[in-house]
């Protein structure tokens, strides 16, 4: 099993293993010293072939151009895997690319990590295979495969400060054989492993990973920071790892179809592992704070709101028995603002988050701790012990902590974070970490879809926009009735009912053309349209159709494959931006949820008192566009702009297939 001879191996060689100070083969030698197993060294000048016994795991330092001979020797002495650290391969342009595929072919069987990779490490065992001095805290349920060294590198001074323990990290470096996507898979069958974050810069195995995250992540939560989302940050991100990027909307599109929790940054990633890692799952958005400032605990209840969490006010009954403990001039609502009363904090934070966590009006309880709330250690350990008690009591709801406090009251942080209690610096971080771990919570009550297969097809000739109709309709596709003339004459024999509208047939640019007459009320007017619009090509003769403007489009993204989306504004599209995406085929309920996902989707649900449209034949319109670009290989994009979407119906008035 790989993950079992990446980071569980009884023997690891060590090649290029040194005696000189500063040199990486000595610091790997020296990271290793604490590994329960052997490890072999194999200087300059030896081989794999020539160590007696197995070899379960290889640790690679030596120059690049040495590194395939090395998977030569692995691969002939049956080494399970190797982790390559040597850099000079594929991030640095063609000829290294090549020594890559050499690196790939003499390696055969084994399993390769890297190259140009920081390493990795097995907190538990403990299992120091990098470049990183010093490992993390083990016992902990976090594992994280970062595509940059240097956050695997300074994981253990996040370890060390906020008193976070994991159980693996990883640094794959180029991905030239084990792939991000295999060690989700591996990373998710682990029992060690709770809770699954990925650092990532590029995906070369986008469409596995996300099949993959969809199913973990009913289990295990996924959490993702993608890196490389400004055009200056892709450049730089190809130019490290050598791999293509996709468009961020895509990314966070099939993200979230895939109930991946993804963020904005390496802080926010392990923020949300930390709320999410030996915590209790939070039922549902409600949230209590506690405080003893009332501005803090305002700017917090408004960015818990920017969230999606509600700070409720609670019951009569529940604020007369907190306002039986407080002073007199406190408010029991919510936030519970006990005031600085500093005597009794020790007393009150304690006792009212046992109160509000077993009350069953809130799913998440926040003592706000500031200053000399902060600064008592009694305050911490009363805290850990009522956290304590509600976990053995079986009271499962999140406790996390809002910590707003000068530098020297830190060891009272740690006592709360050593005992499962995280803290989370000011009230923008805790919010936002909240806000993921009840979006994930929630994601997981989405049913698993089914995989569906769709027949292959042909694709239609192109620019034609007859044919392309018959396509889209073998998939559900409504499109307008239409007919395409070559003459005036035709034209003013297609218009059976009025108004009617006559636009150049041919979809690109139509718009910038000027090539739409729309509202035309008389055969007469339809002539003057066609012969205005003629030379430009065959025109389309069709009825007026109203209704909500969307558009709908299908495309093969680089990393993801075949997509979906959808989008509000017709022409405007580009302008407005509110778009989604998510991966094809998919079902009716996830083409729903994309919709929903639109910032203006209360354009389609009855916007000041407007009808609400058929979302269902919309989402079947959505679908459709998918399934027919997953059926024929030809065809590399579909465009349905606009859908009139209406309360009984969903018909698209112009289409192209290409």
């Amino acid at each position: 099993m790989l993950l079992e001879a990446l980071f569980s191996p009884r023997r690891v060689a060590v090649v290029g293993y040194s005696d000189r100070a500063g040199s990486l083969g000595h610091v790997l030698a020296t990271n290793l010293a604490d590994f329960p197993g052997e490890v072999v060294p194999v200087r300059g000048g030896e081989s794999l072939r020539d160590v007696d016994g197995e070899i379960d795991l290889a640790v690679v330092s030596v120059p690049a151009p040495a590194v395939p001979d090395v998977a030569a020797d692995a691969a002939a002495k049956g080494v399970a895997a190797m982790v390559v650290l040597s850099g000079g391969f594929a991030e640095v342009g063609p000829d290294g690319a090549d020594l890559q595929a050499r690196l790939v072919a003499q390696a055969g069987p084994v399993r390769v990590v890297g190259p140009n990779c920081f390493g990795i490490q097995n907190c538990d065992l403990p299992l120091n295979a990098s470049m990183a001095t010093g490992l993390p805290s083990g016992g902990g349920g976090i594992s994280l495969v970062s595509q940059s060294g240097a956050y695997g590198m300074a994981i253990r001074t996040l370890a060390v400060d906020e008193r976070t323990r994991f159980a693996k990290i990883l640094a794959p470096g180029n991905t030239c054989d084990v792939t991000i996507a295999e060690l989700l898979g591996e990373l998710s069958a682990d029992p060690a492993t709770r809770t699954l974050c990925f650092l990532l810069e590029s995906l070369a195995d986008g469409r596995a990973f996300v099949a993959t995250a969809r199913r973990t992540g009913r289990e295990k939560p996924v959490i993702v920071a993608k890196t490389g989302r400004s055009a200056a940050g892709a450049r730089a991100a190809a130019s490290h790892t050598a791999a293509l990027a996709s468009s961020e909307n895509v990314w966070r599109g099939v993200f979230a179809q895939a109930g991946v929790v993804e963020v904005s940054s390496g802080q926010e990633l392990l923020d949300v592992a930390r709320a999410l890692d030996g915590q209790p799952r939070p039922a549902g958005d409600r949230v209590a704070v506690i405080t003893n400032s009332g501005g803090v605990g305002v700017e917090l209840c408004d960015l818990l709101a920017d969230e999606g969490l509600v700070v409720p006010a609670l019951s009569a009954p529940l604020q007369e028995t907190i306002r039986a403990m407080l002073p007199a001039f406190a408010s029991p609502v919510n936030p519970v603002d006990v005031t600085p009363v500093w005597s009794r904090f020790a007393e009150l934070y304690p006792a009212i988050t046992d109160l509000l966590a077993r009350s069953g009006e809130v799913d998440v309880v926040v003592p706000v701790l500031l200053q000399r709330a902060a600064m008592d250690a009694a305050t911490a350990e009363g805290l850990r012990d009522a956290v304590a008690g509600l976990r053995a009591d079986g009271v499962d709801v999140p406790v996390a902590v809002c910590w707003v406090a000068p530098r020297d009251a830190r060891p009272n942080a740690d006592l709360l974070q050593e005992s499962g209690v995280p803290c989370f610096d000011w009230p923008a971080r805790t919010a936002r970490a909240l806000g993921h771990a009840q979006r994930w919570a929630r994601s997981r009550e989405r049913p698993l879809p089914a995989v569906r297969a769709v027949e292959p097809a042909a694709a239609p000739p192109p620019l034609d926009p007859a044919a392309a109709a018959t396509f889209l309709a073998r998939f559900g596709v409504p499109t307008a009735s239409s007919t395409t003339c070559a003459t005036p004459d035709a034209a003013v024999a297609a218009a059976t009912s009025f108004p009617a509208v006559v636009k150049i047939a041919e979809a690109a640019h139509r718009t910038e053309l000027g090539g739409v007459r729309v509202g035309l009320g008389t055969a007469e007017e339809v002539r003057a349209a066609a012969v205005e619009l003629l030379p430009h090509g065959p025109v389309l003769v069709q009825p007026l159709l109203a209704g909500v403007e969307v558009a709908v489009g299908a495309l093969r993204d680089p990393v993801f494959g075949p997509v979906v989306m959808v989008g509000l504004g017709g022409i405007w599209i580009e302008v407005l931006a509110d778009v989604a995406f998510a991966l094809a085929p998919l079902d009716r309920a996830d083409a729903r949820a994309l919709l929903g996902r639109l910032r203006g989707s209360a354009l389609l649900t009855g916007a000041r008192g407007a009808e609400p449209v058929d979302l269902d034949a919309l989402a079947d319109v959505v679908v459709g566009a998918g399934d027919a670009l997953v059926a024929a290989d030809d065809v590399t994009g579909i465009d349905l702009n606009p859908v009139l979407a209406t309360p009984s119906a969903a018909v698209a008035v112009d289409w192209k297939v290409t």
